[in-house]
């Protein structure tokens, strides 16, 4: 039988107080999945890293400064790393996106959250060990024990290999100080406030072999269904997306710095979650952290640079964000948030025009005289023609009944 073992470890911290300087935006729950047969090879690496990159110290992220050199070193970790087989599963929590009682404690902000992670295992493996980094007091190491004991293990007699231990990651469970590093690399990724610049590196060599959960999940609704045999549309589409993005950011295009960086952030996050509609206040405090004066305004006036320029990126009616296009649904919800909006404006162009036209007999009427408008009337006179056909359609229903 299978044998999972399963190393817990967090990036960030449950503070809600984000306008406190230096509060982490998001909290990254991080495990890392070792079959039993690779964990004496995960010992041999952990030690051979521990040696070369920390001095024979314990592997720890926040140990890493966070400068160039720094980072080059996080890089050669994680290609170290690589030799081992592994995956990654982490869930990012939204903490400005927190709503209702309780949160603003730490027993249960970690409690909830460790049960919504924690709960995919028993459904996935039979056997598994998991072995969380301890944090906070005992008393709460003991209350959460006894939390996920009970509401997550489901542990009985047909699945008796099941264990969940809070454990020291220097003496007693070292392999936890992997769940540590690659923690930290995520947070680097995903936690805006702390993120780094040059985070789709990380994400190049981790991709491959990670998964990420985001909390909350706000997926897009649209006005349009889209028909299965619109998947070779949506593959389609979801290429073209990511080749616009690739083209922009070559450096062929005149795009501001800014632009730049809105685009990186947005591919990276296509590339991790592409049906994930990212919203603009993640955008901006990204943005902030190299641009501190960035706003909304350059926000959009960036998305506008960036579309003028051939990137394909959707923003859908009823939501604040941005995102790469993923497929036909995207698209259209794209259309009909620009839909939504140029119709109504129509209508009330041509309201204005026909008071003008009616109160003046005539004698004032700027869309049919001024070439400049000419545009506008014809569709206008569009628009009048569907509401014709439209109404004559009604009627013939109603006659055949």
């Amino acid at each position: 039988m299978q044998h999972v073992h399963i190393f817990l470890d967090e990036y960030g911290n449950a503070s809600l107080n984000l306008d406190k300087a230096g509060t982490f935006s998001h909290l990254v729950l991080t495990a890392v999945l070792l079959d039993d047969t690779k964990l004496e090879q995960a010992r041999q690496l952990r030690e051979t890293i521990s040696h070369r990159f920390f001095q024979g110290q314990p592997i720890k992220s926040s140990r890493i400064p966070n400068d160039k050199k720094g980072f080059r070193k996080r890089l050669e970790v994680l290609k170290e790393l690589r030799q081992l087989d592994f995956v990654v599963l982490g869930m990012v929590i939204n903490k400005s996106k927190l709503e209702g009682a309780g949160f603003d404690r730490n027993d249960v902000f970690y409690k909830y959250f460790n049960r919504i992670f924690l709960k995919q295992f028993p459904k996935n493996f039979t056997a598994f060990s998991i072995h969380a980094d301890q944090l906070g007091w005992p008393e709460f190491r003991r209350s959460l024990h006894h939390y996920i004991e009970t509401k997550v293990i489901q542990r009985d007699l047909f699945t008796p290999e099941r264990t969940y231990r809070l454990v020291e990651d220097k003496a007693e469970e070292p392999l936890v100080q992997l769940a540590d590093f690659l923690s930290g690399c995520l947070g680097k990724i995903y936690c805006t406030s702390h993120s780094h610049e040059k985070a789709s590196a990380l994400f190049d060599l981790l991709h491959d072999r990670t998964f990420i959960d985001f909390f909350p999940f706000e997926r897009t609704d649209y006005l349009l269904s889209p028909a299965p045999e619109d998947q070779q549309k949506n593959h389609l589409i979801r290429r073209i997306a990511s080749e616009s993005a690739q083209e922009a950011l070559s450096g062929r295009n005149s795009l501001s710095e800014e632009a730049l960086a809105v685009l990186q952030y947005l591919y990276l996050m296509f590339r991790t979650a592409p049906d994930r509609l990212i919203e603009k206040r993640e955008i901006i405090d990204k943005l902030k952290r190299r641009f501190p004066a960035f706003s909304e305004q350059q926000l959009r006036v960036c998305v506008q640079h960036l579309r003028d320029n051939g990137v394909l990126i959707a923003s859908i009616q009823g939501k604040s964000g941005y995102k790469l296009p993923d497929g036909v649904e995207d698209i259209a919800g794209f259309y009909n948030r620009y839909l939504n909006s140029i119709v109504p404006m129509l209508n009330r162009i041509n309201i204005c025009n026909r008071k003008l036209m009616v109160n003046s007999v005539q004698e004032v009427d700027l869309l049919q005289s001024n070439t400049a408008y000419s545009l506008l009337h014809e569709l206008i006179k569009t628009l009048d023609k569907e509401k014709h056909a439209s109404l004559i359609e009604a009627q013939r229903s109603l006659s055949f009944r």
